[in-house]
């Protein structure tokens, strides 16, 4: 019997499990997404170190990982325990975004120890206990670097090609920023993983380029703005501050000098001098300014949300967030001055077409100076010429230039929807309206010389411009026009909502006058084409100038086709 008892015990007992060794209670437990705390003596890309860590993992549902940024060139991780046992695993870049790691065994929370040694170039960054949803939310995370990379990238290449098509500085050192600043945000897509002797020097150069090329554009954007010598040796020496703290950082680690938190102030510093250049350019009226002070506040601000010390996630991804919106304003403030130079260029060929013409107009001989309209002659709204006295001055002048095988052109200005004005305004305005634009057509014909203009009809007024061209009296029509346009008249019946005008040109040309046609005929020709023109402009849609261009005569026929 007690044979037999003893035979039942024994099986009993090995069903039962047998108990783990205890593990030893002076490792401690390592927390999950937490930081791995070990020993690490000071390191940097120069002088790299080593690092070790004795810890145990707490038991999880899920599989576990030890995973780095890339600060440590690689990891070695051995289970020790349960009793004997021991397993070395060497990591490897497989895990999501390129992360140097290794997936620890599911029995590791059984594990007595796990140790760890990693040769890294910046105790700031160790290695972490994570799991793989903390993992699969890194991995999720890459998106946004990736939208950040492609619209950097982008502006780039546009404002590379501006660069190179249109020779502008501006839009170089723009472009140059942005590729470097999209080359910044490379090792976050997940795609490589260089080791730090390459990726800290690289990340050093690209950020200095980044420094030095927006300077450089903030100086030239606002170089009309004649900043003082004190704010470019200012800026200067902040960009050379900046340099040099990003590549202490990237190249020495541990053993640079400077705390974190001079390194942000001097960033701060350089982005505010950025918006005190764009404050001075806006304060001496240079166009885009204002898009220049919205660009660099913003980056200014995101570089100071950058320096809170947070976890959030959104805090972290402030400075890039603020150069990827930041990009487009720049883009905006170019584009304002690109379109405000063009516009000083056409203007100054405009003023130089027109020094040119008077200066033609200079060495011409004196021209015979139409009659002058006494006041009885005098329109009494306007104070011009009444028609008795254009028709007079007319005769006069097409005598004058058959005589002297001279050009002589007439404008008919027509005010267009003037009855439905005065409907809307009633007649005094109208009359106002009449003598302001009487007004602005003798100031702007008053340039050629020997002209005339007066009151044709009710709403019509009649320039005469003797020794000219059709040419240059599409010119002066032309003028005429835009004076029109600058009185600003507001015009609630007309389709553009201001007052407009309707002008014809015509020109009698010195091959066209004979002997036989008489000043009667010729004067009347003359009108008869400049209301032909007017009333063409009018049928085209108002607001514009139509000229009466000449007919040119068919070419002879050869002798052949005659026969």
């Amino acid at each position: 019997m007690t044979r037999r008892a003893a035979v039942l015990v024994a099986l009993a007992a090995s069903f039962l499990p047998v108990p783990a060794p205890a593990a030893d209670a002076n490792v401690p437990v390592a927390r999950v997404g937490g930081a791995l705390a070990g020993e690490s003596p000071a390191a940097s890309l120069l002088r790299p170190a080593t690092m070790r860590a004795t810890f145990r993992v707490p038991p999880a549902d899920t599989a576990l990982y030890v995973g780095t940024p890339w600060f440590v060139r690689d990891i070695t991780v051995t289970v020790v325990g349960p009793g004997a046992r021991r397993r070395t695993l060497a990591a490897a870049a497989g895990l999501p975004g390129r992360m140097l790691g290794v997936r620890l065994p599911a029995d590791a929370w059984q594990a007595d120890r796990i140790e760890l040694a990693a040769a890294t170039v910046s105790a700031a960054a160790p290695p972490y206990l994570l799991t793989a949803e903390q993992l699969a939310q890194i991995a999720w995370r890459t998106w946004w670097y990736a939208a950040a990379f492609g619209a950097l990238a982008a502006l780039a290449l546009v404002h590379g090609i501006l660069a190179a098509t249109r020779r502008s500085r501006a839009c170089g050192y723009l472009a140059a920023a942005l590729a470097a600043q999209a080359g910044l945000t490379i090792p976050w897509l997940g795609l490589v993983r260089p080791p730090p002797e390459i990726s800290q020097p690289l990340h050093a150069a690209l950020q200095s380029l980044v420094f030095v090329a927006l300077t450089m554009l903030a100086l030239g954007f606002a170089g009309r703005a004649h900043a003082a010598r004190g704010i470019r040796l200012a800026a200067w020496s902040l960009v050379a501050l900046n340099v040099a703290a990003v590549a202490g950082g990237d190249v020495l680690q541990d053993l640079w000098p400077l705390p974190d938190v001079l390194m942000q102030a001097a960033l701060i510093a350089l982005d505010l001098a950025f918006v005190a250049i764009a404050v001075a350019a806006a304060r001496n009226g240079i166009a885009g300014a204002r898009y220049f002070i919205a660009a660099t506040a913003l980056a200014a601000l995101g570089i100071a949300l950058g320096a809170v010390p947070a976890n959030s996630a959104l805090v972290q991804a402030a400075p890039l967030a603020a150069t990827v919106l930041a990009a487009p304003l720049l883009a905006l403030a170019l584009f304002a001055q690109r379109e405000h130079e063009r516009q000083r260029k056409h203007e100054r060929e405009i003023e130089r077409e027109r020094e040119h013409h008077r200066d033609e107009l200079a060495r011409e001989p004196e021209p015979a100076r139409l009659p002058q309209p006494n006041p009885a002659h005098l329109d009494g709204l306007t104070g011009l010429a009444n028609r008795p006295a254009l028709d007079a001055a007319l005769a006069a002048a097409c005598e004058n230039a058959a005589a002297a095988h001279a050009p002589l052109a007439a404008l008919l200005v027509d005010v267009d929807h003037f009855h439905r004005y005065n409907e809307f305004y009633g007649h005094h305005a109208g009359d106002d309206v009449l003598r302001r634009i009487a007004a602005a057509l003798s100031v702007t014909v008053s340039h050629q010389t020997g002209a005339l203009a007066g009151r044709y009809g009710g709403k019509e007024f009649l320039a005469l411009l003797p020794h000219t061209d059709l040419r240059t009296a599409k010119h002066v029509a032309n003028a005429v026009l835009a004076a029109v346009d600058a009185l600003e008249i507001a015009h609630g019946g007309a389709p553009l909502r201001r007052l407009t005008a309707s002008i014809g040109v015509a020109a009698i040309a010195p091959s066209n006058q004979t002997a036989a046609t008489t000043t009667t005929a010729t004067a009347q020709d003359l009108l008869r084409r400049t209301n032909t023109a007017a009333y063409v402009a009018k049928a085209m849609g108002r607001a514009r100038v139509v000229a009466d261009e000449p007919v040119l005569a068919p070419p002879p026929e050869p002798e052949a086709a005659r026969c």
